[in-house]
């Protein structure tokens, strides 16, 4: 792959589901879709964690991405960064976590459980809501079990039960923070006062292990252990300590290549066990040098009597944007491509149409 610095990246697509995100039941047995409405129209969507959910589930069967371990501390399932970090684990780099250090031993004998502080990383991948491009009218199906009631030889009846259904296109975007993935600080302060008592930081090496704790008149709050590895550094300031994660270049690459090539193939769903499709019909990407979806407000679909297909439209607009502007003087073109089934309103428009060219464009030149 390029050594060349890879910037923010930002991704915005259009594709067709159907009901990709169940929401709670309605009259007993009616199962519903999550839905919005804007002006006068009723539009469903997919949230933020059922997109989340899909894009590591393919990273995982696609590129081979682990899931990171979890603990629970009572109702609480967290992260658990006493055994990943973000050199271990794709996902707690690409997406993020909120890591609170057990109550147990996050009190004092007062009672104090403020003295330990939380860990954040915020997710590096950032995803919008994929919102229907067409009103829902109110579909809905009827279902039952028959084919097992007939296995039971009329020892049962069927379990009748609705879905409401919405076909519709779907528009998504994706951001990349090429800064901040593959690079994590932990900044923790040398001293905290609590309830007039004042703890002190204390980082302990012992066996391999670093130790994180708060500790007053000899009594110790820890807040997390963690295993000590190659790309951890940690630096002594004079009101706090810095301990800095490093992801290898190399493997940064790959994690956001594989992260582009899921988004751009189509991502693994399946919702209320029906396989389902995130494929992209149309496809705008581009380096930006703010990790912010501005390519997604512009992108619309229209029909065209003429063509007698629908058209994407808004393509002109989003290229305009500044922070696409200042990456392509640099000559990162952004990448635009629609399916057959769709038409565009591109013409005149200086774009990448090949992938692999874009990506090289990008620093992301593939080396098989």
């Amino acid at each position: 792959m390029s050594n060349r610095k890879i910037p923010n990246i930002t991704v915005t697509l259009i594709f067709e589901g159907n009901a990709l995100n169940r929401d709670e039941k309605i009259g007993g047995n009616i199962l519903s879709v999550k839905k919005l409405t804007r002006g006068n129209r009723t539009l469903s969507f997919i949230g933020k964690p059922a997109i989340r959910h899909y894009l590591f589930q393919t990273l995982v069967k696609a590129s081979g991405w682990r899931p990171a371990k979890v603990k629970a501390d009572g109702d609480v399932i967290q992260f658990d960064i006493t055994q990943d970090d973000i050199i271990t684990s794709e996902e707690l780099d690409a997406f993020g976590y909120m890591y609170t250090p057990e109550k147990k031993n996050s009190k004092s004998e007062k009672g104090e459980s403020a003295v330990a502080p939380s860990i954040i990383r915020k997710a590096p991948v950032g995803i919008t809501k994929a919102v229907s491009l067409e009103p829902y009218l109110g579909d809905m199906a009827f279902y039952a079990n028959h084919d097992m009631v007939r296995r039971t030889h009329g020892e049962a009846t069927p379990n009748p039960y609705q879905k409401e259904e919405h076909l519709s296109f779907y528009k998504v975007s994706f951001t990349i923070d090429a800064e901040r993935l593959g690079r994590d600080e932990w900044i923790f302060a040398t001293t905290i006062k609590k309830n007039k008592a004042t703890y002190n930081l204390q980082i302990e090496r012992d066996n391999g292990i670093i130790k994180v704790s708060y500790v007053s008149k000899n009594k110790k709050v820890e807040v997390v252990t963690h295993p000590i590895r190659a790309g951890v550094e940690r630096e002594e300031g004079s009101d706090h300590v810095k301990i800095t994660f490093t992801v290898d270049e190399k493997e940064k690459q790959k994690r956001i290549r594989d992260l582009l090539d899921a988004i751009k193939n189509g991502l693994y769903a399946q919702s209320s066990n029906e396989a389902n499709t995130i494929v992209p019909l149309f496809i705008i990407a581009g380096a930006v040098r703010v990790p912010s979806p501005v390519f997604h407000p512009y992108i619309y679909l229209e029909p065209d009597e003429e063509k007698r297909k629908l058209v994407v439209k808004g393509i002109r607009d989003a290229l305009a944007n500044s922070w696409y502007q200042e990456e392509y003087k640099e000559g990162r073109k952004a990448f635009v491509w629609w399916a057959e089934r769709l038409g565009a309103e591109a013409a005149g428009l200086d774009y990448e149409s090949d992938w692999e060219k874009f990506l090289e464009g990008i620093g992301l030149k593939s080396t098989g």
